[in-house]
């Protein structure tokens, strides 16, 4: 798995030859066809834009008529026009909303050992109370098998007066269905579950079940006959795993702390057959290896919360995986309203089978080296080449380390969910990367991914990345990408791009990226359309003050891997350098507001629509446009090709620039219905030369 990207140490490719940028205007010089009237040459003061709501610019420019439906930045509803983000009404149980995101109600300091909050709990609580007498609140009846190692007498019969005293003889003498209750003492053995039985301690901190055997064994296995068996109340330690399932199904473990395991916490396991799972209202903690593990059969994970799972060997932790078991089943696991926490490898790792997260938390998972760092959710094809995949609904995923979601060669879809303040790896500081969706290219397999209403907020170096992936957005917000930790480089907010092979394609709807640093959306021989999205408010590469660029498009090759964008209805603003800028690429833009970029601190004047010629030629067509307020030229051709129609041309220092590049003149073609002015006054639209230069590409991702 690479996750690395190629470092931003230049801003030129080589073999270029450095470009003198000029300063001052020279003498004008008329390069292009005659226009129809409007224009003005930055003669007449500056004024302010005006002022707008949030979102700004109504849905795009159109020449300065809005065009019809939803604001850039607002995604399209039943119910009407909806900002990026989420909802109030749709961040999930236990969770709070605010500023167009949701946050888990959970207590302020984690919970010590033995104890849990799930989200909406505002305070650590013991896993299950002990209620009163020997068996608590036990439901018991005259078919109950009594356990209670204090018991001296030699005459034990199961009956309360006589109980077993170990929890093994209580299960071998229930009846199928019957209840075993155990009182509070250590149980030093190995328990075997081989039938429908409902093995129910007193509570999980007077009741232990500490495995006798070896690191290979478990503490409690649940083996074939066992369907619908119920584990609850107790607590599990072994030197190996603490729960095993398999071959039985609908079996339920209640209320259990499971801690301090060689192995796996819990695992069901196709290997004896079919099997299944659910977990609900436990505790584990310490697992080593996995906190819950499904390999071939199914597991699911309620109200629960699995903590502090700890590596092995060469092995990470993650605090849920799922994987294929045998004859190459997959495995299913289900979270829903839990807590996955502190893991010493992954939060939730899922390998060619299948996941679901709802309402639940996943954080501050930390690594232990390079190939393992502390990713919040990894889902990833295996080695055969088959792909993995995972939904995630409802639910924040914080402060892990190098990625929030990683996703190699498989799907995902998220929704509401808040991904945030992802952390670099201390061995890998050029990552903490929000959302990262990759192709495999070994196995020439692309991702897919599905975005919806999902929150990616102060992450480092990229924000949301889609590499060599075909992906859908809708109504995502991502703001305050932070520049890499290793040399305070990035801080991109979208990525998209493609590799040699695999073709990266997305489509986003309704979605804002703003406080981005260098650029605030990339296309790397790629092919984006972008509807109704606004850019705003990006800044200048932390390292250098340099860029700070709206949406950059550029290719990877001179032979076919030029970017293509489409942007319709959409906004950019307060950029530095260059709103829009295409390297070697192509741009359909329509409907569209570029307005207010500023002139950088290296001295390129701020464009707002700026096309050059690359490692390819470049071409744009700019229609219904409206680019305002502008520091440097509103559209600026280097050796490409431009066409303008229904446009506006409003308060900008040039109007229209062209110029030579790699031996190519500019070309900008009125294609008619275009207006330049300010302030009132129009004056015909002109493309001069200036003698500006152009802005440098960043280094290919990939």
């Amino acid at each position: 798995m690479n996750t690395r990207m190629a470092a931003l140490d230049t801003d030129r490719r080589p073999g270029r030859a450095p470009r003198q940028r000029a300063m001052a205007l020279q003498a004008l010089l008329l390069l292009a066809a005659t226009w129809h009237p409007g224009g003005c040459d930055r003669d007449a003061p500056r004024v302010p834009p005006a002022e707008t709501p949030d979102g700004g610019g109504g849905s795009g420019g159109g020449g300065g008529t809005a065009a019809p439906g939803c604001a850039p930045g607002e995604l399209t509803t039943a119910s009407g026009c909806e900002p990026a983000g989420i909802p109030p009404e749709a961040c999930g149980a236990g969770f709070t909303p605010g500023d167009r995101a949701c946050a888990p109600i959970l207590p302020p300091a984690p919970c010590p050992a033995g104890t849990m909050a799930v989200p909406g709990e505002t305070a650590c609580r013991e896993v299950a109370p002990c209620g009163e007498g020997a068996w608590g609140d036990l439901p018991l009846d005259e078919q109950t098998q009594f356990v209670d190692a204090a018991y001296a007498g030699a005459d034990s019969d199961g009956t309360e007066a006589r109980p077993w005293t170990t929890v093994g003889d209580g299960v071998r003498a229930a009846a199928p269905g019957g209840a075993v209750a155990v009182a509070a003492g250590t149980y030093a053995e190995d328990v075997l579950v081989d039938k429908p039985v409902r093995l129910w301690g007193r509570c999980p901190a007077m009741v232990e079940i500490a495995g006798a055997g070896p690191d290979t064994s478990a503490a409690i296995t649940v083996d074939p006959g066992a369907d619908a068996a119920e584990i609850r109340g107790v607590a599990v330690r072994s030197a190996g795993v603490g729960i095993l399932v398999s071959g039985s199904s609908g079996v339920v473990v209640d209320e259990v702390w499971v801690h301090g395991t060689g192995a796996q916490g819990v695992m069901v396991y196709n290997e004896h057959g079919p099997a299944q799972l659910t977990v609900r209202g436990s505790l584990i903690e310490e697992a080593h290896t996995v906190g819950a593990h499904s390999r071939g059969a199914e597991l699911v994970l309620e109200s629960s919360v699995v903590r502090g799972t700890l590596e092995a060997g060469e092995f990470r932790g993650s605090g849920v995986a799922a994987n294929r078991g045998e004859g190459n089943a997959p495995a299913s696991i289900a979270v829903r309203a839990s807590v996955i926490e502190q893991s010493r490898g992954t939060g939730v790792y899922v390998i060619a089978s299948e996941a679901t997260v709802e309402d639940s938390v996943i954080r501050d998972s930390t690594g232990i080296d390079a190939d393992a760092a502390g990713m919040g959710v990894i889902v990833s094809l295996n080695s055969r080449g088959l792909p993995g995949e995972a939904s995630i609904r409802r639910s924040v995923i914080e402060g892990n380390e190098e990625a929030g979601i990683f996703v190699q060669g498989s799907s995902i879809v998220v929704e509401d969910t808040v991904v945030r303040d992802t952390q670099p790896y201390a061995d890998e500081l050029e990552t903490g990367y929000g959302i990262y969706v990759v192709a495999d290219i070994a196995a020439s397999l692309q991702s897919e991914a599905a975005l919806r209403r999902v929150v990616v907020e102060q992450n480092r170096s990229l924000g949301v990345a889609m590499l060599g992936t075909d992906a859908s957005i809708d109504g995502l917000l991502v703001r305050d990408t932070l520049p890499r930790d290793k040399d305070q480089n990035y801080g991109v907010g979208l990525l998209v791009a493609s590799s040699d092979l695999l073709h990266g394609n997305i489509t986003a709807r309704g979605t804002v990226i703003e406080g981005s640093r260098t650029v605030g959306v990339v296309i790397e021989g790629a092919s984006a359309t972008l509807e109704g999205v606004a850019v705003r408010r990006t800044l200048p590469r932390a390292s250098d003050d340099r860029m700070g660029r709206g949406i950059e498009v550029q290719g990877i090759d001179a032979e076919g891997g030029r970017g293509h964008l489409v942007l319709r209805s959409s906004l950019v603003e307060e950029s530095v350098e260059s709103g829009l800028v295409i390297f070697g690429s192509t741009a359909i833009v329509e409907d569209t507001t570029i307005r207010g970029t500023r002139s950088s601190s290296d001295g390129l004047q701020g464009n707002g629509v700026t096309v050059t010629k690359d490692l390819g030629d470049a071409e744009a067509t700019l229609t219904d446009v409206r680019i305002e307020e502008n520091d440097g030229a509103a559209v600026a051709s280097f050796g490409a090709s431009v066409s303008l129609e229904r446009s506006t041309i409003e308060c900008n220092f040039i109007d229209l620039n062209v110029e030579t590049e790699l031996g190519a003149p500019g070309r900008i073609t009125d294609s008619g219905q275009n207006q330049c002015g300010c302030r009132g006054v129009s004056i015909p639209c002109r493309a001069k030369s200036e003698g500006l230069a152009p802005p440098e590409p960043l280094p290919p991702a990939l």
